[in-house]
Parts: structure tokens; sequence; C-alpha cells
């Protein structure tokens, strides 16, 4: 998207130095485009009664807080991640985010979320989620999954 948008800032300098009115607009663009795939399209991760979901359009994903046995940080190929392992015997959630990236490189979770992609640093997601993994009673405390 960079590339595109410095052509583009470019093309719209290139517009307004030859005295053309929609060289600003064209300028504007690729900024309003960022600020708007940034407020609009960035993922969520909530942590719920029922478990952890991530929210990230068009999908919604729930992974019970019964499921996760364990969560860590890894990186798998050029990705941050903010990986689970499931309870053994329990099925899986129908979508696993990330799950065929942290098989390919070879890490020890069953699942996991873009954590680089989430508003907050990683490490402050880590170590929320373990609190609340850790204490059911702290986790009683968090709002119902509202779908």
């Amino acid at each position: 998207m960079l590339p595109l948008a410095a052509v583009t800032e470019a093309a719209g300098i290139a517009f307004v130095v030859a005295g053309a009115p929609i060289g600003w607009f064209v300028m504007a663009a690729p900024a309003a485009a960022l600020i708007a795939t940034t407020l609009l399209f960035r993922p969520t991760l909530e942590l719920t009664r029922e478990g952890v979901v991530q929210r990230q359009y068009p999908f919604s994903t729930l992974t019970r807080w019964e499921a996760i046995s364990d969560v860590g940080i890894v990186r798998a190929g050029n990705r941050v991640l903010l990986g689970y392992r499931l309870v053994p015997g329990i099925p899986p959630p129908r979508r696993q985010p990330a799950a065929a990236l942290l098989r390919a490189a070879g890490a020890r979770y069953d699942g996991g979320y873009f954590a680089d992609s989430l508003a907050a640093k990683p490490e402050h997601v880590l170590a929320t989620v373990q609190r609340f993994l850790a204490d059911p009673a702290l986790r009683a405390s968090l709002p119902s999954t509202g779908r």
C-alpha cells in the first residue's frame, strides 16, 4: 500500500504544481485511506466472561476460557502472534486465526491471534490474557459476549 500511496502523493504534487485544483484531493486520498483502514478494519481482541473474542470484519471468533490451557507470544514468519494451546480432548473452534501460520513455523500453539495488528503492545495483551486465564473470579467481572 505504501508504494501506491507514494505514487499517488507524487501525482497530487504534480497536479498542484501544474495548478490543477484536484491535486489537493489526490494528495489527501492516501492519508484518508490509511486513517480509515486503521480505524475501521483493525482487529480487536475482547475478553469476555465466556472467552476471548477476536472481532475482525466479517468474522468474529470466540475461544472459550475452558478450552485454553496456555498462551504466549510467538514469532511466525514476519508476524507476532498471541498463540494459545488448547486443552487436550476439547475440539478446536471453527475458525482458528493464524493456526496454519503457527503450524508452518513449528510453534507449539494450536491457534492464535495477530498480536502485532492489535492496538496494544503484544506483551501487554499477553499479560492481560494470562491474568484473566489464571483467575476465574476475575473473569466473572467481564461483560458477556454480545454476538
